[in-house]
């Protein structure tokens, strides 16, 4: 009596779901890791830039729109 196809199929799929744990659980601890190794004072200073970038962008957001106004 030999086992049914479905048989290997369902635990080749339960080997590859905990392969894809064993990969997902290894990722996050690597990106924990480098997220511990950052420097907080080169991630304030990320987060500066961040936050000019998004301020210029904002700036010219409502130039744009003003100038609309202004053009219509």
């Amino acid at each position: 009596m030999t086992p049914k196809p479905e048989v290997y199929e369902q635990q080749k799929n339960e080997i590859e779901q905990q392969y894809a744990q064993h990969n997902l659980d290894r990722d996050m601890a690597d990106a924990y890791r480098s997220s511990l190794a950052e420097d907080p004072r080169e991630h304030a200073r990320k987060l500066r830039a961040e936050n000019r970038g998004l301020f210029v962008f904002l700036l010219l957001v409502f130039a744009a729109f003003g100038l609309f106004v202004w053009l219509r």
